[in-house]
């Protein structure tokens, strides 16, 4: 906000202009939240139809609650989904946020909650409120998902976390880098920025031996009285 107001003070003549000194100080990272393996499974638990396929799928895809929403049967070929459109603020969109397409892998565990789903032979889209119609607010099926929370005694996160949790879950079993962030529809650079403290934690630091050099690459140390 300050650039276009140093820019008006500026346009206006105004000497010397108030906005041009004013500096901030760096934020300091928020660290990203997540759920862990036994939480999600309390919270899917006590979720039931349509709202356990919803945010079964968040947790096992790290789609956004919109890709989820904007979902049809003919984006699923039995094992990846494809995302080119979103729902946001109401508005159905044909587009991703980031502009570009992509193919998310479905974890088998999420399957046959999507094989059972009632709007399977209804056709449309997969995610349906009781119009027939697709959610144009996600608020609805949020509710379930405030009162899973509160009969799991866990602390309750905005389901925007499902996503931040697969980010996490990839780079625990492996999953490169560059990988987990055409799943997720990040570019690289983002992914890295955004998820450098999972990286760091899911890194085999354990393994000292990759910081050592190869053998070949040891210099020759004389032994004490090898020079006489």
């Amino acid at each position: 906000m300050l650039i276009p107001l140093s820019q008006v003070f500026q346009y206006a003549g105004v000497v010397p202009n108030p906005a041009a000194g004013v500096r901030f100080g760096k934020r300091k990272k928020a660290q990203v939240d997540r759920y862990r393996p036994e939480e999600r499974d309390q919270i899917l638990a006590r979720l039931e139809g349509q709202d356990r396929l919803y945010f079964a799928l968040l947790f096992a895809t790290g789609l956004r609650p919109g890709e989820a929403c904007a979902l049809l049967w003919t984006d699923w070929d039995g094992d990846q989904l494809h995302i080119s459109k979103q729902i946001t603020r109401g508005k159905a969109k044909s587009r991703t946020k980031t502009f570009i397409d992509r193919r998310v892998y479905v974890p088998e565990w999420v399957r046959p909650l999507l094989l059972t789903h009632t709007t399977r032979f209804q056709g449309g889209h997969i995610f349906q409120n009781t119009a027939g119609n697709p959610y144009r607010q996600t608020r609805y099926l949020n509710k379930a998902w405030d009162k899973a929370h509160r009969q799991a005694k866990i602390r309750v996160r905005v389901p925007y976390t499902c996503r931040h949790t697969r980010a996490a879950e990839m780079l625990s079993m492996g999953v490169a880098p560059a990988d987990a962030a055409s799943q997720l529809g990040h570019s690289p650079q983002v992914f890295l920025n955004t998820y450098s403290e999972f990286i760091v934690e899911y890194a085999t630091r354990q393994d000292f031996s990759r910081f050592e050099p190869s053998t070949a690459q040891i210099p020759h140390q004389t032994a004490p009285g090898d020079d006489k």
